[in-house]
């Protein structure tokens, strides 16, 4: 994220933030090879951070300690471990223009590394002396390998129901925005109703940033991305905008599609208003986030928070 857009949404806990990234980056390089190289890679081509600052600003809102970098750290390293693991199963090359670890070790190195640091995260979890946040952290993990293997169940099925694409998307991505969000609420002190305000916020964001990465796949360029235009359908996975569109032909089920005919999808797509469709969508869970926010202290986390709702929608790479 371009540091003016991180300051503006930010701007509270933008000095967190930067001890953050200090603490993170001297974490993987205390890792040593083979780890520390292909790891610091991926931190460094960047990344939004949205997963560590919103367990700040939660804290934020109450209590902030040096508990919440420990958790902010637990979130951002199991978010990590996702990718390791996930470029393994795509057979992906490239993340944020930049090799994978799979690609710069093999697949076999990259689940150890993957398990690594899923086991770091537990402990950083571990450090915030609060078994409940280690508890919340471990439930998205499972969350996550659950949709997972839901998503590789699913490949190549292009007539994917709307209820399993949002069961989808909840456990690979809105689980661990949630329970980042319930964590900074309860480290921070804040009561249950507010904890649970916090974790309908984390949902409500997380679904409503997949579905507009999942539009991006679709409107955005190859250099933005980092990846092919339409790398989700490459793959074999159905996402809103395909969901939301009428295709001349059906697309055949239980087979990948060529290069040359995602190109063509993604093209009929775009004609159909696909993106837009699912764009709206992403909107209607933004407004869902923000109304969370009611039950909270006012102030600049809240603000923060209000932002961050408006900008996972209309961002770009």
């Amino acid at each position: 994220m371009a540091r003016a857009v991180e300051v503006s949404i930010f701007g509270p806990v933008a000095a967190s933030l930067d001890r953050f990234e200090v603490l993170v980056r001297e974490s993987i390089e205390a890792d040593g090879p083979p780890l520390a190289g292909p790891m610091g890679e991926l931190f460094a081509a960047g990344g939004k951070r949205i997963r560590p600052a919103l367990v700040l600003l939660a804290g934020r809102l109450g209590r902030p300690s040096d508990a919440h970098l420990h958790a902010a750290l637990a979130v951002e390293l199991v978010h990590a471990a996702t990718l390791v693991h996930d470029d393994v199963i795509d057979r992906s090359a490239l993340r944020r223009g930049r090799p994978t670890v799979a690609a710069a070790l093999g697949d076999s190195p990259a689940i150890v590394v993957g398990d690594f640091y899923f086991a770091k995260a537990y402990r950083e979890a571990a450090l915030t002396g609060d078994a409940g946040v280690v508890g919340a952290i471990a439930e998205a993990v499972m969350r996550i390998c659950r949709g997972e293997l839901e998503q590789n169940a699913s490949r190549h099925c292009y007539r994917t129901s709307l209820a399993a694409y949002r069961a989808r998307i909840e456990s690979k991505t809105a689980a661990l925005l949630a329970a980042g969000a319930w964590v900074g609420g309860r480290l921070g002190g804040l009561d249950r109703e507010r904890q649970e305000a916090l974790r309908r916020y984390g949902l409500e964001l997380g679904l409503a940033f997949q579905i507009a990465d999942d539009v991006l796949d679709y409107i955005a360029t190859e250099a933005e991305l980092g990846k092919p235009v339409g790398h989700d359908l490459l793959e074999g996975h159905a996402t809103l905008p395909l969901l939301l569109s009428e295709l001349a032909e059906p697309l055949p089920e239980g087979r990948p599609l060529s290069p040359a005919k995602v190109a063509a999808v993604v093209a009929e797509v775009r004609a159909a208003g696909g993106p837009e469709r699912a764009l709206e969508e992403a909107r209607r869970h933004a407004a869902g986030a923000r109304e969370q926010l009611v039950v909270l202290p006012a102030g600049p986390a809240r603000d923060s928070l209000e932002r961050l709702a408006g900008y996972v929608v209309e961002r770009r790479l």
